[in-house]
């Protein structure tokens, strides 16, 4: 009861405020065109306003990160001043909505943030929001007039499109130039892809109130969330504040398992649209819903009240359609097929533990030819460290986990004779650590020394495989690029200092810290019902070390041998945060490498790699594409003049087709070409063809998964020598 006092006694601050200086707000009449979709009215923006629960959710956070994360900063006054720069960061990253007037508004509240912080008030995160929400308002009202006029496209400015490290604008006039301009930009993309003027402004008119829209009916919960995420990033890249509904669906991620009834959604103008039906799910086995059609409404069991959800937030109408295992949902839908006044269907499904397969390890077999012997080797893609954590806890036979999933690939590979593996961990962000010393042990063996971790104390430990056989004894060839991270960068370090297989891509994130989440009602003294309001917190607690004593933080893994990369690393990884920790190092652990003949064979293995790389179409092609990509990336700034650009196109169009010509010539599938910029933001293309790239990409083996394949063949060769 103690604690909870203190609770009661923090809501009085909720109700105190910070005097501010004066800032002025434009209202501008919205101009309105003949469509479904309109912007929220001001008047019908969601109230906003602090909480008791998320005073309690602050001061809990704050509890746990000055006394119990791995670099403990105090809340000091500096600290407090980092967190209030780090919040406008976070809601403007490209400065386009704030003026200079309105951070100095607010600036008699940053010496004091780190006490409203360990006071629980967050009355200043909620007045900053709302302030940022007619910022979005004005900024909507004056492009949207700005549509319904002409643009000179003779003019010869630029767009900046990276802003991130530009000063605040100092003036509305400024700000609504920053726009006028990337307006502009936006409708020169769709204009030289020869889409009318008329259906441009249409485009651009729902893009920019869905934007909107998303913004200013962000709820009491996502303002807390956004604040706590503000001060949690301010202590370490990696710790992060979960609200109740976030901390759902980080679970779902980890475990790639929800009740519900296997559909995944996106927003598509006021619709919640089914984006993908999962395979084997209630929804696909019902075969009444299909990719494409609009939600209209949501019924709970057979009885239930239809409640519309048109105009919905995409995560309310998630809600609604997930639930218990065994209950059943009705679904009022406008079918993909039928335009949006086509008739309506309502689909009964009942819902079940739901396994998302598609983000699951996967596998395929090809056949090699190096230096005229044919080989049959496995890759295997691994998108993440899964592991389903209640399911293991609860002794469930069937939980999901990474290495369950490679361990049958593996065992059926055994069979059919292949020769050696490629494992492919390109875009693999990570996951459990418990996964990745596991996944380790079917190719290095059980109980072996896979990472260890130093905690805040400095006291050292390792971590072991445990419970898994060695399952292949074979070859094995891992792919990394800069987005591999964490829990992927010790598999890959481990296969390295083993000497068990070679290392081959790009260098990886730098990501040498471990995290663990928390319900923060864990630390509540009398815990009741309603705590789960709190949400949870994901925190920096140990840092992770190579079993040969060297970091991966900020440094990462580096490849054995390195393959072109698109990636701006100074751009990307550990190393671009600010408050990224520093490298360090540790005496190794016991371990024994596999081979002390790995150094030579990657010397060899080189050679024939780069023989055979200059003397393939195949290969210079990619190269060529990822050098093209590489410099299209580093690029900032585009002309607004419509003579440039279409000049600019043009070159690009014929640089495009000449890759695409090579493409075909080689025989090369198209699922990993460079296609032209179309304008089209992310739902507004055509969802069919959407998926049916995707699904193309699942399933092709690029050049680099066959290049790597090849090395492992030349891997197999070298062993038997």
């Amino acid at each position: 009861m103690e604690l909870k006092r203190l609770f009661l006694a923090l809501s009085l601050s909720l109700l105190t405020g910070l005097t501010y200086a004066k800032t002025t707000v434009d209202k501008v009449a919205t101009t309105t065109e003949s469509s479904r979709l309109v912007p929220t009215k001001r008047e019908s923006f969601p109230k906003l306003a602090p909480e008791l629960d998320f005073a309690r959710s602050t001061v809990l956070v704050s509890m746990i990160l000055t006394q119990f994360e791995y670099d403990k900063k105090p809340l000091t006054v500096a600290m407090g001043e980092k967190v209030y720069d780090n919040y406008f960061k976070m809601l403007d990253p490209q400065k386009m909505y704030f003026i200079a007037e309105d951070i100095e508004y607010f600036s008699s509240a940053k010496p004091v943030m780190s006490k409203m912080i360990r006071e629980g008030n967050l009355r200043f995160a909620f007045d900053v929001y709302k302030l940022y929400r007619e910022r979005v308002a004005d900024r909507l009202d004056y492009v949207l007039s700005l549509l319904d006029k002409p643009f000179d496209f003779s003019v010869d400015e630029e767009f900046n499109v990276d802003r991130k490290k530009a000063e605040w604008v100092k003036s509305n006039d400024e700000a609504n130039d920053l726009w006028r301009k990337r307006v502009k930009n936006d409708f020169l993309r769709l204009k030289l892809n020869k889409t009318d003027d008329k259906k441009i402004r249409e485009i651009l008119r729902k893009r920019y109130i869905n934007n909107h829209n998303q913004v200013v009916r962000m709820n009491s919960e996502d303002v807390a969330e956004m604040f706590l995420n503000a001060y949690a990033d301010s202590t370490d890249p990696h710790t992060n504040y979960y609200s109740p509904t976030s901390a759902k669906n980080f679970d779902v991620q980890l475990s790639l398992s929800v009740e519900g009834i296997g559909a995944v959604l996106q927003k598509r103008d006021e619709y919640g649209q089914i984006r993908e039906v999962v395979a084997g799910g209630p929804a696909a086995r019902s075969g009444e819903l299909q990719p494409g059609d609009r939600i209209v409404a949501v019924g709970q069991g057979d009885n239930g009240p239809m409640e519309d959800v048109i105009d919905w937030r995409l995560d309310d109408i998630v809600k609604k359609i997930r639930g218990k295992r065994g209950s059943v949902v009705r679904i009022e839908v406008i079918p993909a097929d039928s335009g949006l006044d086509g008739k309506h269907k309502t689909i009964r499904i009942v819902r079940e533990k739901v396994t998302m397969e598609d983000q699951a390890a996967r596998s395929k077999v090809i056949e090699t030819n190096v230096d005229n012997i044919k080989r049959k080797v496995g890759i295997i893609t691994v998108p993440s460290f899964y592991e389903d954590f209640e399911g293991r806890s609860n002794g469930s036979k069937n939980y999901k986990s990474v290495t369950r999933d490679v361990k049958k690939i593996l065992d059926t590979f055994n069979q059919e004779g292949v020769e050696a593996v490629v494992l492919d961990l390109r875009e693999n962000g990570g996951g459990s650590l418990n996964e990745a010393a596991n996944l380790s042990g079917l190719f290095l063996g059980n109980n072996q020394n896979i990472v260890q971790i130093r905690s805040a104390e400095g006291s050292i430990s390792g971590v072991r495989s445990r419970g898994v056989e060695q399952v292949w004894k074979k070859p094995v060839v891992v792919i990394i690029n800069r987005i591999s991270a964490s829990a992927s960068e010790i598999f890959a370090a481990a296969i390295q200092d083993y000497a068990r297989g070679i290392v081959v891509g790009g260098d990886t994130w730098g990501k040498g810290t471990v995290q663990t989440f928390r319900p923060l009602a864990d630390f509540l003294r009398f815990p009741d019902e309603d705590d789960d309001k709190l949400g949870a917190l994901k925190w920096t607690i140990q840092k992770f070390f190579r079993v040969n004593g060297s970091s991966t933080q900020v440094k990462g893994v580096s490849p054995d041998i390195e393959f072109p990369s698109v990636f701006v690393n100074e751009e990307l990884g550990e190393s671009s945060y600010d408050n990224a920790m520093p490298w360090t190092e540790i005496p190794a652990a016991k371990y024994q490498p596999f081979t002390t003949k790995l150094k030579a064979t990657i010397t060899q293995l080189s050679k024939k790699h780069q023989a055979r790389v200059e003397q393939s179409a195949s290969w210079q092609l990619f190269k060529d594409e990822t050098e093209y990509r590489l410099k299209e990336a580093k690029r900032k700034s585009f002309s607004l003049n419509l003579a440039k650009r279409e000049a600019e196109f043009v070159a690009t169009d014929r640089i495009y087709k000449e890759f695409e010509q090579r493409r075909k010539e080689l025989g090369e599938d198209d699922a990993s070409k460079l296609e032209m910029d179309d304008g089209l933001a992310m739902g507004e293309g055509n969802l069919k063809k959407e998926l049916e790239d995707a699904k193309k990409r699942r399933e092709s083996i690029d050049t680099v998964a066959k290049e790597a394949a090849n090395i492992a063949s030349d891997l197999v060769t070298l062993s038997k020598k």
